[in-house]
């Protein structure tokens, strides 16, 4: 009797089963990439020296990471071009004397302004992309985007009122640039990480945000008006009324930043402790698409709040 060929799916466990041997009882590192030796694409085991502490910098503060090892060559870590790293450290960087990087390093911040860069590049060619192609009968991606923008619109018009649904734009774009960000860890690309998990995206979006209930509460009310309520009711309640206004810019930015950064430093601990087996899809679907979701709509309705509480009649 002819023997059953073995199945693909038979296959793959088998391969699963020896790939977590290997990562959870031998202690090795397995990966993907070019054999230094050979120069061929092939699967690489090679033995574990990182340390916790190396493993959440590496990816959380890459400059510290460089920095306490003294690392010489760095480019690796920059994940882009050299040159223009070189051109960016040279306007927002200090060149010291003592290794390549000096004293101070700025490889976060140029992952950070690289990735705002090519996130500002997805979103004006995509509405470029969606203006062109709207259609009478809408595909798929335009069925998302109107129901997105009559959903937060709807809410707009109950929070601020149907004078003030000139903001749905805002809102809708303000959550849209909010969960791509918190999705882009999704990307299994090095060098690639959530812009929200820098405190300076969440604290510039605070700050843009009390500054525009600001402005529109003082084009509303006008100027002495909008002052004359923050010493209401008795002027003794001046310094409160500040705290307070100042307590919502840390608040809206803390949120957003704490939950993003933790759960990524949750992710990684984990995952480097289960030796990346199974676990990381787990957490990676749950702390960027639910929770980065989450978030997102948090952050839009806190900022779309605080504009109803100095304009809404």
């Amino acid at each position: 009797m002819d023997k059953k060929p073995m199945k693909m799916t038979t296959i793959m466990l088998i391969f699963f089963v020896i790939l977590s041997f290997l990562a959870l009882f031998l202690n090795k590192n397995i990966e993907l990439g070019t054999n230094p030796k050979t120069g061929k694409f092939a699967l690489l085991v090679s033995d574990k020296h990182e340390t916790m502490a190396d493993i959440v910098n590496e990816d959380i503060q890459p400059d510290r990471f460089v920095l306490d090892n003294n690392i010489q060559n760095p480019e690796q870590y920059t994940w882009g071009s050299i040159k223009i790293y070189n051109f960016f450290d040279k306007l927002f960087g200090e060149i010291g004397p003592t290794n390549w990087f000096g004293d101070i390093s700025t490889i976060t911040n140029f992952r950070l302004w690289r990735m705002l860069f090519f996130l500002n590049i997805f979103f004006i060619a995509g509405a470029f992309y969606l203006r062109k192609h709207l259609k009478y009968i809408p595909t798929k991606i335009q069925i998302v985007i109107e129901f997105l923008y009559t959903f937060i619109g709807t809410i707009v018009e109950e929070s601020l009122g149907p004078k003030n649904k000139k903001f749905t734009p805002h809102f809708v774009t303000l959550f849209l640039f909010i969960l791509v960000s918190n999705w882009v860890g999704l990307l299994p690309i090095p060098g690639i990480s959530e812009p929200t998990k820098n405190l300076n995206v969440p604290l510039g979006l605070g700050i843009m945000t009390i500054g525009i209930a600001q402005f529109c509460a003082f084009r509303k009310k006008g100027i002495f008006g909008h002052l004359k309520s923050f010493c209401e009711p008795i002027f003794l309640l001046l310094p409160l009324n500040l705290v307070g206004e100042l307590s919502k810019l840390i608040s809206i930015s803390f949120r957003l930043f704490g939950n993003i950064f933790g759960g990524a430093i949750i992710a990684i601990v984990i995952s480097s402790l289960t030796y990346y087996v199974i676990v990381p899809i787990g957490l990676t679907m749950f702390f960027t698409i639910f929770a980065g979701t989450i978030q997102a709509f948090v952050f839009t309705m806190l900022s779309m709040t605080y504009l109803s509480l100095e304009i809404a009649d």
